[in-house]
């Protein structure tokens, strides 16, 4: 099969032979042996190339296909010898995916030893459903409403900050209301994003239109505009944090928008030690990491 298969790619015995380090009669040997296994005439000669039959164009396909799973199981391999355990699958959101998962796997390996670990990025409603699934080991997700077939190990609210540059005119306020952003040049989440309803809410209850100048789908990216000074920003304290300290400055908002952090896990837990040592390490995590 190999040899059928590196025939037709180079269609020359000479091409085939030179790639698989075998002579030329060796590789015609294979083939004939194929042909005669499967009963089935696989090439016509047509000068010094080889012509494949429409039989052979249709084994081909399954041949691919077959030898594409030998190599998913060949990588498999070299990822069980790399890392003889399975890894720790973490999934979440964007916002969490940098300093506080680093953080969060720093104090894990500090109690548990060397770890190996899988990150997995997406949505929080993508991510709710993969770990229903198995798919993930835990998984971090910003749901008010979660799916049944979840363990809640952690539920941590948070509070929206407003982010401005430290030359802006407003740093100087421990507290920014949204009638302070009035005609304000502002970055917030797209329409998708789980907080954008309440901050729309917020500036609709206080009469005021947004003046807004840059819709994003995370909201690290805001932090690096504000950084800039393009503008101010409504976002996560953990994005928030992602810019630079000495160019801008967090306060807190009013009024209040909440975000609750779910940290869930599959009903069936495949790593419970680990799992359990990370349920005791989140909340001192989270507070380390929103500390000042």
């Amino acid at each position: 099969m190999d040899a059928f298969r590196t025939l037709m790619t180079s269609r020359t015995m000479t091409g085939a032979a030179e790639r698989m380090s075998i002579t030329q009669p060796a590789v015609s040997r294979l083939i004939s042996d194929l042909e005669a296994a499967l009963d089935m005439r696989l090439f016509e000669r047509s000068g010094p190339r080889l012509r494949p039959t429409p039989a052979a164009l249709r084994l081909i396909k399954e041949v691919e296909r077959v030898f594409c799973g030998l190599d998913y199981i060949e990588e498999s391999a070299r990822r069980i010898r790399r890392f003889p355990m399975d890894p720790f699958r973490i999934a979440a959101p964007p916002f969490l995916s940098h300093a506080f998962i680093a953080r969060l796997v720093a104090a894990l390996t500090g109690r548990l030893g060397d770890l190996t670990i899988s990150l997995h990025t997406d949505t929080s409603h993508a991510i709710a459903e993969q770990v229903a699934r198995s798919q993930h080991d835990v998984g971090f997700c910003t749901l008010t409403s979660l799916p049944q077939d979840l363990t809640v190990l952690h539920r941590m609210t948070v509070a929206m900050v407003c982010l401005l540059p430290r030359t802006h005119r407003l740093a100087d306020k421990p507290q920014i209301h949204v009638s302070d952003l009035e005609d304000e040049r502002l970055y917030v989440l797209g329409k998708s994003g789980s907080n954008r309803p309440q901050i729309d809410k917020a500036f609709a209850d206080a009469r005021i239109t947004p003046a807004i100048v840059g819709e994003v789908l995370h909201a690290a990216s805001s932090a690096g505009f504000v950084s800039e000074a393009l503008g101010v920003a409504l976002l996560d304290p953990f994005s928030a944090q992602m810019a630079s300290r000495t160019s801008t400055v967090i306060r807190s908002f009013r009024p209040e928008i909440p975000m609750e952090i779910a940290t869930v896990a599959p009903l069936r837990i495949d790593a419970p030690r680990i799992v359990a040592a990370l349920k005791d390490l989140l909340d001192p995590t989270f507070q380390a990491q929103l500390s000042p």
